[in-house]
């Protein structure tokens, strides 16, 4: 016991260095988060692009990244039936987001065999230059269910909790394009254990955002203090993959947690009447 008192000490110390460590933020004045239409917390903003509107389209199309279908009647019955038979639909719509007070710009997303899992991203135009480039923000994320909503009664996603496992991606297949001239990780925010979407989805993430750059037009980042941004990189790699394994059960050990609560809380009644009794 003495051995795991030390290990959980380390890794609470660990944890706690990662959190709290004084990280220079490159994008301060920067949305960090999407909302609802209700105003509610939507996903978390963490990529960042530099360069025209042709080039993101041209790029995420060379990538094999498509556009959604617009939000129609017909659209959401396709999503609904298609998901309930576990088949693809590679151009299904994608719910709005709002950061400045409107929805996204663009959306892509890069479909799997069954609706119900994919990547996809949505990106608003910041209104901001750089070097005479516009500059665009986005919030990548990976889809792993479908349930209808409370409010609309349409279709509606779950995120999976590694979202920076989704960020990951999108600049890996950027990357192969021949258009990306640049990739680099910045810190947005620090790192976050645990959040919630509006959805209800929770979440985990770094804190850093991927900036991607179409142009030879320089952003000025701040270099990271390599020794923590190892230990972040490192813990957050084990992090997701514990969350890969953990997160799809969740909802078995909420079930068997309750049980377990409520088989103790009937073994302390029964108890105390015993003891009344006697």
């Amino acid at each position: 016991m003495s051995l795991l008192g030390i290990l959980v000490v380390l890794f609470a110390a660990l944890m706690a260095c990662i959190r709290w460590y004084p990280y220079p933020f490159d994008f301060s004045t920067y949305p960090t988060l999407t909302h609802t239409k209700s105003g509610a917390a939507g996903d978390p903003i963490n990529v960042v692009f530099l360069g025209s509107k042709e080039q993101i389209l041209s790029s995420f199309h060379q990538a094999g990244w498509l556009i959604p279908d617009p939000i129609t009647t017909t659209s959401s019955m396709r999503i609904a039936a298609d998901s309930l038979a576990h088949r693809s639909y590679p151009t299904a719509p994608v719910s709005n987001l709002y950061v400045y007070g409107r929805v996204q710009d663009l959306a892509f997303e890069k479909p799997t065999t069954d609706v119900q899992n994919r990547g996809h991203i949505r990106i608003w135009n910041t209104g901001l230059l750089i070097g005479g480039q516009p500059v665009w923000i986005g919030a990548a994320t990976y889809d792993s269910g479908i349930e209808l909503t409370s409010t609309t009664h349409l279709p509606t996603h779950h995120i999976a909790p590694t979202i920076d496992l989704e960020r990951n991606a999108v600049g890996a297949d950027l990357a192969t394009t021949s258009l990306v001239k640049e990739e680099r990780y910045a810190a947005l925010t620090p790192p976050i254990f645990f959040a919630h979407n509006g959805g209800g989805d929770y979440y985990a993430s770094d804190g850093n955002i991927l900036v991607i750059s179409y142009t030879q037009a320089q952003m000025s980042l701040h270099q990271p203090a390599w020794a923590i941004e190892g230990l972040k990189t490192g813990s957050f790699l084990c992090y997701d993959a514990l969350l890969g394994v953990v997160g799809p059960m969740i909802p078995l050990l909420a079930l068997v947690f309750s049980v377990l609560v409520g088989l103790a809380l009937w073994h302390f009644s029964v108890r105390n009447r015993s003891l009344k009794k006697t």
